[in-house]
């Protein structure tokens, strides 16, 4: 069964992207996270030998939602990272007492019982989840001016009718109502059936009539959202450059790449009455820890300072890890990789050297590693940003209208590559309007970023150390300062010693192993599609955004939930499936 051209993956892919961006910042090697778990083990050294069901490597959203969901289903599963805080791009780190968040997530369904949110199902299958933070505001900056309305219907309207003049107002509403039957497509079947065997028949038709549903709609959720843009005649440029911001915060890409499932669910979802934002207490990291305490409490381990050197191989058929102090760790049913294609690429090598890998794998990871526009995949652009503490004197602490925690901020609409240009659109945050434990008393913490615009070959090459580097440090800092300044217009005379941090494209790279430090693969609706779990090698499998469904959190989940129920039989997949609320459907 090919899963990665059907329509019904196409609307599971939980067209439920929101932006989410990630960096580990270094901090000069004193990484005090004093929310991280103190009991993770580290790694065994010498050349002990483990054995367990499943090895993952990494622990990504993606890794840890898979490895959760397996030690539920009474599989021994062990989870390997190369750092001494897990998370992967999810993680958080503290400061001189400030607590920096990895990106400033809009997460959302999380604080609702009844749930699409892949995430959201597998904290309900574990049992064990953060604790949620709600909200309302998100604010933009744009060239027509600054707002902060409320998401949901309640106030867009009268952000149309200011910023978009005459017509913005009827034609979104009539986008709103063509778009009712693909949303309602986009959030009928759940990713958390899906399946990579002939099985995944049964789990789909638990659904009747959400598979229904999404076959009703076929191909039209696969298609780029611009060609229903065009269908509504939409031509408000307000109303144009506003979707098209969407599209890009989404999936990275401009209405033109995005497909329909993506904006079809957000839409419904964002402009529905009485919804809200989610925050975890306490910051992303939150999320991770829940995650850890899902793998420990039904015996499974999370081993930091676990470098992966090589993926083990015999006859053709994966059968663990061996680390860099060279111990090794076997699996018996399977070796998972988070890490992203290029890197498990490298751990590949060795086996690949002495003839263990054959032809149909080898093939595989050159097609997954090929990032030509013709035959492959590119990779998004990279990422800068500015983390800061600041004195929070005379300022609010709570969000508002006039100071709400997010914002983003556009530059200019007319630039050669749109919303895709390299510093033309910056994500701001300041989580601790939201959860005030984020820092000190009387202090705020700050981020500001580029979403996967900044060209990583700006940067390739340099010497981390030298002064050319800090000066374009400096640089990148400067443009993400002005960002922030929108709304604390003294915010760099308010940053306090010692928690300035900038994070560039090689920060990526080094502290996430993220190749070339890539948001991850530019995926074109019409163009191209993204991969399965199972690779041609036994027992090997991929998860993480280089794989269905591809980048942003829920997706993520999604990706690690697919293959731990890939791993699992039919039987304990359809019990995790009874512990999952989703919306009830009419």
């Amino acid at each position: 069964m090919k899963f990665t051209t059907s329509a019904i993956l196409s609307i599971s892919l939980l067209s439920y992207n929101h932006v989410e961006a990630f960096s580990r910042i270094s901090n000069g090697g004193n990484n005090n996270n004093s929310r991280t778990h103190h009991n993770l083990l580290k790694a065994t050294s010498g050349d002990t030998v483990e054995e367990t069901d499943v090895v993952v490597i990494g622990s990504g959203l993606a890794g840890f939602s898979c490895a959760a969901l397996l030690a539920y289903s009474n599989e021994r599963v062990t989870v390997l990272e190369s750092h001494d805080v897990v998370g992967g791009c999810a993680h958080s780190w503290t400061r001189r007492g400030f607590h920096f968040e990895s990106g400033p997530s809009l997460y959302s369904g999380f604080s609702i019982d009844r749930s699409p949110n892949p995430l959201k199902n597998i904290f309900q299958i574990i049992e064990e989840e953060p604790e949620w933070i709600t909200y309302d505001r998100w604010g933009t900056v744009l060239p027509e001016g600054k707002f902060a309305a409320k998401i949901g219907p309640e106030e867009f309207g009268d952000v149309l009718d200011k910023y978009g003049g005459e017509g913005a107002r009827m034609e979104f509403e009539g986008l709103m109502k063509r778009m009712e039957d693909l949303s309602n497509a986009a959030q009928a079947l759940t990713s958390m059936a899906i399946r990579e065997d002939p099985a995944a028949i049964v789990t789909f038709l638990r659904y009747p009539k959400a598979l229904f549903d999404t076959l009703k709609q076929g191909q039209a959720l696969n298609n780029p959202f611009s060609e229903i843009m065009d269908e509504m005649s939409i031509e408000n440029r307000f109303v144009k450059n506003w979707l098209d911001m969407l599209c890009f915060l989404l999936q990275g890409l401009p209405a033109s790449g995005t497909m329909n499932a993506v904006m079809a669910y957000m839409l419904a979802d964002w402009y529905r009455p009485g919804v809200t934002l989610d925050f975890p207490k306490g910051g992303s990291g939150a999320i991770a820890e829940a995650l850890v305490r899902g793998v420990e409490k039904y015996g499974g381990k999370v081993k930091v300072n676990s470098h992966v050197a090589d993926i083990l191989v015999e006859d053709g058929e994966a059968f663990g890890v061996k680390l860099s102090d060279g111990s090794i760790i076997k699996a018996k049913k399977a070796v998972v990789s988070n890490a992203d294609p290029f890197i498990t690429k490298q751990l590949l090598g060795s086996a690949a050297a002495e003839g263990q890998v054959d032809e149909d794998m080898m093939k595989y990871m050159e097609k997954m590693t090929d990032t030509s526009e013709s035959e492959g995949i590119p990779m998004l652009k990279s990422f800068i940003h500015i983390h800061a503490g600041i004195d929070a004197t005379g300022l609010p602490d709570v969000p508002s209208e006039e100071f709400p925690a997010q914002w983003a901020y556009v530059k200019d609409w007319d630039l050669p590559e749109g919303v895709e240009s390299p510093r033309n659109i910056v994500l701001c945050s300041m989580p601790s309007l939201i959860d005030p434990s984020l820092s000190p008393d009387g202090t705020h913490v700050l981020h500001a970023y580029v979403p996967a615009t900044e060209p990583y070959d700006w940067w390739e090459g340099m010497d981390r150390s030298s002064d050319e580097y800090k000066m374009k440090k400096e640089e990148a800092a400067d443009f993400l300062w002005t960002a922030i300044e929108q709304y604390v217009p003294d915010a760099r005379n308010r940053a306090i010693d010692g928690t300035v941090q900038i994070g560039t494209p090689l920060t990526h790279e080094r502290f996430l192993r993220r190749s070339k430090g890539a948001y991850g693969p530019r995926v074109e609706a019409g163009k191209q599609t993204l991969p399965g779990h199972k690779t041609p090698m036994k027992k090997m499998y991929l998860t993480g955004d280089y794989t269905f469904p591809g980048i942003g959190v829920p997706a993520t989940a999604a990706s690690g939930a697919i293959t731990a129920n890939s791993i699992v039989s039919l039987d304990k997949h359809w019990k995790m499936l009874d512990k999952i609320r989703l919306p009830l459907r009419e």
